[in-house]
């Protein structure tokens, strides 16, 4: 029965309730997504629950409940916001994003595209990370990213869903190609990634996904966690400019993007000491990211909540 349940509420919130929300005034739209995150915050469910989880990673294993309870409701309503947004996307235009998101930073990308190697964006899936494609794209740059399908989710969570569930990731998947981007699959060939950067052209990379098939060891939130080197990787290769980025959202749920100063990236000179240029980029990147983490908890703790739950399901864990 409770099936039955969840699949009707999912085909009214990819059916009637998605035109409701491209229909109404942004405003409205964020004004909603807080409603219902404050409502999803008291109500018993299983993603408050993995959010109260994972907030002891970022606050500390000796956080009050009081400062767990605030941070998952916090992260609820994100990720509310969050999620509506999705809904929106093929709604996007520049006349849309500038109302509802600004840029800050964004000499550092002009400055790195005027060097002519190409600028690669990279952050973690922190708050809208999402938001950043329409963001750079409706700004005028030409921009690729890496991405993994939102069907994949379909062959890799360890859980069973209806059909109906199935095919929302296909629907979700459907809108993110609606945005001015053009995806590379994460888990396929990289010639178009390399060739992008050549052309001094933008690409958007996370550094905390689930792909890539090599991974290194970094400090990151005071534990030991492993990242993928693609990135750094992706950077020694290529020498393009290296740009950290985070969205952040306000209280009245418009975002900020923020660029960074490029980082500056080691070098290897051997082949025997690649190993450690790799690792020692693969830290600068990830510390960019722990800042973010650090300064909006909340933004962060429904990632940590599905990692831990890909863990469990017998995938690679996040936390050594």
């Amino acid at each position: 029965m409770r099936r039955v349940i969840r699949d009707a509420l999912v085909r009214l919130y990819w059916g009637p309730f998605r035109y409701l929300i491209q229909r109404l005034p942004v405003g409205a739209v964020y004004a909603l997504g807080g409603a219902l995150g404050r409502l999803l915050a008291l109500v018993p469910n299983s993603r408050i629950r993995g959010m109260r989880r994972a907030a002891p990673l970022v606050l500390g294993a000796d956080a009050s409940r009081g400062a767990v309870r605030r941070a998952a409701y916090r992260a609820m309503v994100n990720f509310c916001r969050n999620d509506l947004e999705v809904l929106l996307f093929p709604a996007l235009n520049p006349d849309v994003m500038r109302k509802i998101m600004s840029i800050r930073g964004r000499e550092h990308l002009d400055a790195a595209l005027a060097k002519g190697g190409g600028a690669m964006l990279v952050f973690g899936h922190f708050g809208a990370n999402q938001m950043i494609m329409p963001a750079v794209g409706y700004a005028g740059y030409d921009m690729y990213q890496l991405s993994a399908p939102a069907s994949v989710l379909n062959e890799k969570l360890p859980e069973s869903r209806g059909a109906s569930v199935r095919r929302t990731r296909e629907l979700r998947w459907e809108h993110e190609q609606t945005l001015p981007v053009t995806h590379i699959n994460i888990f396929g060939s990289m010639k178009e990634a390399f060739a992008c950067l050549k052309n001094n052209k933008v690409l958007g990379i996370a550094l905390d996904g689930g792909g890539g098939r090599k991974r290194v060891v970094v400090d990151f939130l005071g534990k030991k966690a492993l990242f993928s080197v693609g990135a750094a990787s992706l950077a020694m290769r290529t020498g393009c400019a290296v740009l950290p980025c985070c969205v952040v959202r306000g209280r009245d749920g418009r975002n900020t993007l923020v660029i960074g100063e490029e980082q500056a990236m080691a070098t290897a000179a051997s082949k025997a000491k690649q190993e450690v240029a790799l690792q020692r980029n693969a830290q600068t990147m990830v510390r960019a990211l722990e800042d973010c983490v650090r300064a909006h908890p909340s933004h962060y703790l429904y990632f940590l909540s599905f990692r831990q739950l890909m863990s469990e399901g017998g995938h690679d864990a996040f936390f050594i």
